[in-house]
């Protein structure tokens, strides 16, 4: 979902008289003072941290660099051990942990591998987090896909919160690396595990890695449960806490209710694969990239799953399972895959949890219909009919929301995002050359940085003009689709 901001001026929805109230003009012309304040303030911060992150990578340098002078003979020893002494200096003068050293040495020695990125968050661009997230994705990937997974993902960065991008680099990611989803899927199974945290006050955790379809699966149960709980007349007991309840019976078997929930989950998967003929990933909704097999054994699971059929080469819907022939539930279900998430600015809370809420309202004249719906989350349904918050969508389902103090974001279904970032990941691949072309960044020689917070949304490279693709990016290209608009015309 992508987010731009800039500011307006409006005239308040709700009670218009207050906008001649000099005392509400001032309260908020000192609102706007500390916003923007507050965002001076992040900029500061986030240029600190690059410079934070360039003195880490070069106090590494230097630690290295000691280790050859005095141990020319044992290099690789010494090197660990001046490392080590390192990253205890700095944990001791700067009174945080050796491992948060570590981690943070890592990042800095990514980072400034990638001067694109560093100079976007000296300047503000971009914040720590959307840098260590970034990292995170980076050092998981062959060193060759390095330049391309930053020429996607980065213009993300500058505009989604560090959740949202999260979420979309991890996306790009799966299609970006060079090993077999399938492969991946296989070992990373076989690190699941159950474990708890002890807490204050007679309380606990209790975590659970496995497959994401079993963890979203369970989580919608549980939502489904904490609901119809909710809805009886003499429940007083928070969602949150159901939630917990829930779990816990059905985990020690004292539930009266344990089954009847409904468990309703979106997966994508590219009519090829559900075939047999390919082994294109699926699309899990509200998670991302599921391997082939998981793909088709979840669309067979229907009704459980609704299944939703896509073009392997555009990612076109071109089938949607349904439960019954009502419209509604049709375009429900529709929605629920486009949006994946509520659609208000930087909120990362699950679309199969939030409302369809029209855009303009039905009273007001709005329409049930595509481009006239987006959900949101029971918070922000909340908010948007009950403050000054205004939002239109357009014919594309880009919506723009307009704050009480007149600061204006877009938000787009996230998929649009995607393909734009495919577009600039290929553009970077297609354009290398084994010749003359290094295939890992160039620190001598970076590209011209971020200009400003208007980067534009949309790139349209020419791959097919450009240079000869090189073998070794071949395969990673193939894996990369770019999946053309949805059509305006709901296709079942």
């Amino acid at each position: 979902m992508t987010e731009e901001t800039r500011t307006t001026t409006r005239t308040p929805r709700f009670e218009p008289a207050r906008a001649s109230d000099p005392a509400v003009v001032a309260v908020e012309e000192r609102q706007r003072v500390l916003l923007s304040r507050l965002e001076e303030g992040r900029r500061a911060e986030a240029a600190l941290h690059a410079e934070r992150l360039r003195l880490l990578a070069e106090f590494a340098e230097t630690a290295d660099e000691l280790a050859a002078l005095l141990h020319p003979d044992r290099v690789t020893e010494a090197r660990d051990m001046q490392r080590r002494s390192m990253t205890a200096e700095v944990a001791v003068a700067l009174n945080v942990s050796e491992r948060f050293v570590t981690a943070e040495t890592c990042d800095a020695e990514t980072i400034t591998a990638l001067p694109t990125t560093l100079n976007a968050l000296a300047r503000g661009d971009i914040s720590r987090q959307h840098v260590h997230k970034l990292v995170t994705h980076l050092n998981t990937l062959p060193a060759e896909t390095w330049e391309a997974f930053e020429a996607a993902v980065l213009p993300l960065a500058v505009q989604l919160n560090p959740a949202r991008f999260d979420n979309l680099a991890r996306r790009m990611r799966e299609r970006l690396h060079p090993d077999s989803l399938t492969i991946r899927a296989r070992q990373a199974r076989e690190e699941r595990s159950a474990w708890i945290s002890e807490d204050r006050d007679g309380m606990a955790h209790l975590h659970l890695y496995a497959g994401a379809e079993d963890i979203l699966a369970i989580d919608s149960r549980l939502h489904h449960h904490a609901r119809a709980l909710a809805a009886e007349p003499d429940e007083t007991r928070m969602i949150p806490q159901l939630r917990a309840d829930t779990a816990v019976d059905l985990l020690l078997g004292t539930s009266a209710a344990t089954g009847g929930a409904a468990v309703e989950l979106v997966v994508t998967v590219p009519a090829t694969t559900l075939a047999g003929v390919a082994e294109e990933p699926g699309e899990l909704s509200g998670y991302g990239p599921v391997d082939p097999d998981t793909a088709r054994r979840l669309a067979a699971a229907a009704p459980a799953f609704t299944r939703v059929l896509t073009r392997p080469d555009t990612g076109e819907i071109v089938s949607v399972g349904r439960a019954s022939y009502r419209l509604p539930a049709a375009l429900r279900r529709r929605l629920r895959v486009e949006d994946e998430r509520c659609r208000f600015p930087g909120c990362n809370r699950r679309a199969i949890t939030a409302d369809a809420d029209h855009t303009t309202a039905w009273q007001d004249g709005g329409s049930t219909t595509r481009d006239n719906l987006a959900h949101l989350c029971r918070r922000h349904h909340r908010v948007k009919h009950a403050t000054d918050w205004d939002v239109t969508q357009d014919p594309d389902r880009t919506l723009t929301w307009t704050s009480p103090l007149g600061r204006t974001t877009t938000t787009r279904p996230p998929q649009r995002d995607l393909a734009d970032a495919a577009l600039r990941a290929r553009a970077i691949l297609t354009r290398a050359q084994d010749s003359d072309r290094p295939t890992t960044p160039d620190r001598e020689n970076p590209p011209p940085p971020i200009s400003d917070n208007s980067l534009p949304r949309t790139s349209n490279p020419d791959p097919d003009n450009g240079p000869a693709l090189t073998a070794r990016g071949r395969g990673v290209l193939a894996r990369i689709r770019t999946p053309r608009p949805l059509p305006e015309r709901t296709p079942f």
